[in-house]
């Protein structure tokens, strides 16, 4: 019952980032790919998404998108605009929300998701923002605060590009 308990209220997910965001790094001192963690890592997103998505205020704005079609193709294709993106919600989206355990465990989860794609396909890391992100973050700024509520309800898109993404690596 006490394991039950520990998953179901998300000490888990900061267990699991605590043991495996440092612990599982090979001898060269990097990472290691855990395809088998990025799975797991992914399904618990979208119940991190659902619970953090119930607690901000709706998206009212319907004529805008910050993730669109072509940036799929992107996100599918280039390590570093995945990389950005992943990034964008945690320095952008995610650190203007409080510091309640929902939006903690989604920050934690993000962070180890992004490490270990990293660790499965590495990135060359790139200095510049690329284009699509760059346009992501200008449309993300001009709707202020506005702009935190739709990045959040856009997780119903982004969540199943990682998926897809994940798919094609394990």
């Amino acid at each position: 019952m006490k394991v039950y308990s520990i998953f179901r209220s998300g000490h888990f997910l900061v267990l699991l980032c605590l043991f495996t965001g440092e612990g599982k790094k090979s001898p060269t001192g990097k990472h290691t790919c855990r395809k088998g963690l990025l799975s797991q890592v992914a399904e618990n997103l979208y119940i991190k998404a659902t619970s953090l998505k119930s607690s901000v205020p709706k998206d009212l704005i319907k004529n805008t998108r910050l993730l669109k079609k072509t940036t799929k193709i992107l996100f599918m294709t280039n390590c570093s605009v995945r990389d950005q993106l992943l990034s964008f919600y945690v320095q952008n989206v995610f650190s203007h929300l409080g510091a309640e355990s929902d939006k903690l465990h989604i920050i934690c989860a993000f962070e180890m998701l992004q490490a270990n794609m990293n660790a499965c396909l590495p990135c060359a890391p790139s200095t510049r923002l690329t284009s699509a992100v760059k346009k992501i973050k200008k449309t993300f700024l001009k709707l202020g605060e506005k702009g935190i509520y739709k990045a959040i309800h856009e997780l119903d898109i982004l969540l199943p590009w990682i998926q897809a993404y994940i798919q094609t690596i394990i």
